[in-house]
């Protein structure tokens, strides 16, 4: 196996994770759990390459439907080991965001979509399972919060399909580019709390 195809498997197995642990206090079973975990791992990139009306990745490689139930159903089993170690999961969980965004930006350009396109399909792949997740266990998804989650994603991609068009260098360098902006606004909102000042968030009048 490729090592970027290990690092995939890897990232997939992370959104398992942090999917099943934001729904584990939903008093679900074993089973519920571990469809929710698989649903986060694998709904983004499952809605783009549908919409792009291209193979769905793990229906050619089901190793990743695999290593998706696998990890949810272990952090079912282990979820207090799991949960002790959540920031570092959250962390992870920014980068591999990050890169399955940036590539399915890259992927809908090597198809020939417009930029535009790319750019939100590299969201869509990267909010989409986290969306499904919330809306099957009944919480506020999560482009109704205040930490910054969809932006950094959005601001990546644009950037990533705007240097590819102007900027002589390799296409590997624009994408690690775009990747550590992503990561490091993620990161950042994860550990601090970064979000939108208040100027910039509608409330509704009393």
């Amino acid at each position: 196996m490729a090592a970027n195809e290990v690092l995939f498997q890897i990232a997939t197995a992370v959104f398992a994770v942090t999917g099943v642990l934001a729904a584990v206090r939903q008093n679900m079973d074993v089973m519920s759990l571990v469809v929710v975990g698989v649903v986060t791992a694998i709904g983004g990139g499952t809605i783009r390459d549908l919409m792009l009306d291209v193979p769905v990745f793990w229906l050619q490689d089901p190793t990743f439907l695999y290593v998706a139930a696998g990890a949810a159903m272990a952090t079912f089993f282990f979820e207090q080991r799991f949960r002790a170690t959540l920031r570092g999961f959250l962390y992870l969980d920014a980068i591999a965001t990050s890169v399955f965004a940036v590539l399915a930006a890259g992927k809908t350009l090597r198809l020939g979509f417009d930029p535009g396109v790319a750019v939100v399909m590299g969201v869509i792949t990267g909010i989409g399972g986290s969306i499904m997740r919330d809306l099957l266990t009944g919480q506020p998804t999560i482009i109704m919060r205040r930490e910054l989650y969809m932006t950094p994603l959005l601001l990546g991609c644009a950037l990533y399909v705007g240097a590819r068009s102007v900027l002589p260098v390799g296409h590997i360098y624009i994408s690690l580019g775009a990747i550590m902006v992503i990561s490091a606004v993620r990161l950042g909102a994860v550990r601090w709390g970064w979000a939108f000042p208040d100027w910039l968030t509608y409330r509704p009048l009393k």
